[in-house]
């Protein structure tokens, strides 16, 4: 069960599952907290990130990242169903001090235009300032000019570049 709360008291949001805000008469923004809700996002997060098996290959990676990062998902649901979401966690570092990292933000390819992003990224602004969070930061594909035209609309600007490289080497049945 959720409790219904304005955008702007936010504050009394953190760490509880709740709708912190109204898209339209059917669809809010929830917390997911427990295996059922994270299963229920799989569509969606898998839409994202393709290599994800099944439902329950989602919530053993989220569950293990609550423990070990604090991660959290905040989605917008259309009455009991995932439509968008995003993956985050609260951090600190050097460069930035206190900031939220936004891992995952996606939309069904069916519901995009219905500026779900854009309500996530703003409640997530609203949860990152109530944390006394300097910035909100994500990474994004050089090549996803899509998600960065939507950034820049939202007043994201790209600072920096995200270098990686893979530590476990592909067996040669993979490769082939």
């Amino acid at each position: 069960m959720t409790d219904t709360v304005a955008s702007n008291d936010i504050a009394s949001t953190i760490g509880r599952n709740v709708s912190l805000d109204r898209l339209s008469e059917h669809t809010h923004l929830a917390h997911l907290d427990n295996a059922d809700q994270i299963r229920s996002a799989f569509p969606v997060m898998q839409q994202l990130r393709p290599h994800l098996n099944d439902a329950d290959d989602l919530l053993e990676r989220v569950q293990r990242m609550q423990q070990n990062a604090s991660y959290r998902i905040l989605a917008v649901l259309d009455s009991t169903n995932v439509i968008a979401l995003a993956g985050y966690r609260l951090q600190e570092n050097l460069i930035y001090g206190p900031f939220l990292y936004v891992d995952d933000l996606v939309t069904l390819d069916t519901e995009r235009g219905q500026r779900c992003g854009a309500r996530l990224l703003s409640a997530l602004q609203d949860i990152a300032r109530d944390a006394k969070c300097t910035r909100l930061v994500l990474d994004t594909g050089i090549g996803n000019s899509l998600a960065q035209r939507f950034y820049f609309r939202q007043g994201l600007l790209g600072h920096g570049m995200h270098f990686s490289m893979p530590l476990i080497e592909k067996s040669a049945s993979t490769t082939e």
